[in-house]
């Protein structure tokens, strides 16, 4: 050792000039400054991390000559794109679409001159004008308190665009109908029996002839000629209906990929929107967590919203309204009404309320009858509440008042207002076949 070959302090001294021994005591002193240790932990870090990249088949040539003037990060963040590209460049995420902005926009923007984005029809003629209609790739949502009509509203979308004739109570006859869209249609639902309650509610739908006379048997002159027909009809229309008593994203998922790649579906109504045991269950397991209702019916909407992307089929839909619908004073309503989760709205195109007149609407009612500023012989009793409306040029809260034979499902166009209940002019659009 040192001591062992120095005879005296001297030959010390040589022997720390030889190896340069003073050198390696700076060096030491240099390491022993903590204010340099992060600098040579981190190199010692990134030059480990290139060297783990190497080993796995990465070219660390772009680093090597680099290593202090980049972070781990830096590292990190380069090869991760790298992946990302090539991940990209042979499989691509379905549901992720990547396009510069204004690609082809040219021939979309000469396609507008001759096909204006327009929907097939929708139940209501103003609503064609102000929501465009009952668009494929679009998700509808209307809420309403229990028995004001949801089930005869939804069935009557379907006729009208599904259906290739209809009854015309202005022709007193049947005619060919100018809305059919060529196209299946499919009924979702889950609580009634599809013979004796959804069938003849649909061919009142076709015909115009009361619900209530077809299950009493008791059909006024003509009527029961016109039902026969509507039967006929009903053969010769593509209309499917589906029970699903216990429906949950799954099942949504496999039937609606079924009926509009097999069936030609592309007009879809689900009856309405609640939570299921299977549903919920459906949504623990798959989370291993306890879910709250309003998750689960956002989610609900939110795979709506995807199967009408995906299929490119237009859907309507419906919600339960909450205690806010009957007690708030408000003269509009909001996604507050929704029962169990306002965040329903978040996932869809077009969505409001359905509900009946209430005693200070009625009276605006009169008063636009006595003014005569509609034209309609029949008095609102349901005002359609649009809170949330994609591509309208019409304001977000337009009320559009109208009355509903819950018997046959056709509506009768009253006016529009504004939120606060001020007349805004509003043309009726007929949204007609077009190749």
């Amino acid at each position: 050792d040192l001591y062992g070959i120095a005879e005296d302090y001297t030959d010390i001294k040589s022997l720390f000039d030889t190896n340069d021994l003073k050198g390696f005591v700076s060096t030491v002193k240099e390491l022993a400054n903590t204010e340099n240790i992060d600098l040579y932990y981190n190199d010692i870090r990134k030059t480990t991390l290139l060297r783990e990249y190497e080993n796995n088949g990465f070219d660390i040539s772009r680093f090597e000559d680099n290593v202090s003037n980049v972070s781990i990060k830096d590292i990190v963040d380069y090869y991760d794109t790298k992946q990302s590209k090539i991940k990209n460049d042979f499989y691509r995420n379905e549901k992720i679409e990547e396009v510069k902005a204004g690609d082809n926009w040219e021939s979309v923007k000469e396609s507008f001159k001759t096909d204006p984005m327009y929907g097939a029809s929708s139940f209501s003629t103003y609503l064609n004008e102000i929501t465009r209609g009952f668009i494929r790739g679009q998700l509808t949502i209307y809420s309403a308190v229990s028995g004001s009509g949801k089930t005869t509203i939804g069935l009557y979308q379907l006729v009208k665009v599904c259906c290739k004739r209809i009854w015309s109570f202005e022709d007193n006859q049947y005619i060919d109908n100018p809305c059919y869209q060529h196209s299946g249609g499919l009924y979702i639902q889950y609580e009634l029996d599809i013979q004796r309650e959804l069938t003849p509610k649909i061919l009142a739908s076709i015909s115009g002839v009361p619900t209530y006379n077809i299950l009493d048997n008791n059909y006024q002159e003509g009527e029961e000629e016109r039902v026969d027909e509507a039967i006929k009809i009903l053969h010769e229309s593509e209309i499917y209906f589906v029970t699903m008593p216990n429906y949950t994203i799954t099942l949504l998922q496999e039937y609606i990929k079924r009926y509009t790649t097999l069936y030609g579906v592309n007009y879809i109504v689900m009856d309405y929107i609640s939570e299921t045991l299977a549903l919920a269950n459906e949504y623990a397991s798959g989370s291993k967590i306890s879910v709250r209702t309003d998750q689960v019916l956002a989610g609900v909407a939110g795979t709506l919203k995807n199967l009408a992307t995906k299929f490119n089929c237009a859907i309507l839909s419906f919600t339960q309204t909450n205690a806010n619908a009957t007690n708030s004073q408000t003269e509009s309503f909001d996604a507050g009404v929704i029962s169990g989760s306002r965040a329903i709205q978040n996932c869809t195109d077009i969505c409001g309320v359905i509900a009946p007149i209430r005693k200070s609407e009625q009276e605006i009612a009169d008063m636009m009858s006595d003014s005569g500023k509609f034209n309609s012989e029949k008095m609102p009793n349901r005002i359609i509440h649009l809170f949330k409306i994609r591509f309208s040029k019409y304001p977000q809260s337009t009320k559009v008042w109208i009355n509903l034979d819950l018997n046959t499902g056709r509506i009768a166009e009253c006016f529009c207002t504004t939120s606060d209940n001020k007349p805004i002019s509003v043309p009726k659009l007929n949204l007609i076949w077009s190749e």
